[in-house]
């Protein structure tokens, strides 16, 4: 069933240009989205929530959720996933 909901204009826009990246409608890239947040949150138990909520505050952890989409967020979790990367394979041989 469909239905209508109001949503933010800034989300819209990036949800256009991540779809267009993808070969996605804009409603299809936010139900993508949407189903990442879904899996993500369920993979977070509350404990585990309530741990990065007690280490970096509620109002960091909120502005930090508020850039993940933005062109700065992404630039950070890209080289948060170098980094990462860079340290797993040099542990691997």
């Amino acid at each position: 069933m469909s239905q209508s909901i109001r949503l933010n204009g800034a989300l819209i826009e990036a949800a256009k240009r991540q779809a267009t990246l993808f070969h996605r409608s804009p409603p299809q890239q936010i139900e993508h989205w949407a189903a990442i947040g879904q899996v993500m949150e369920q993979a977070l138990s509350y404990p585990a929530l309530e741990k990065v909520v007690r280490a970096v505050g509620r109002k960091d952890l909120d502005q930090a959720l508020a850039v993940v989409g933005t062109p700065e967020g992404v630039a950070k979790a890209h080289g948060v996933i170098r980094r990462t990367s860079k340290s797993k394979s040099a542990r691997a041989k």
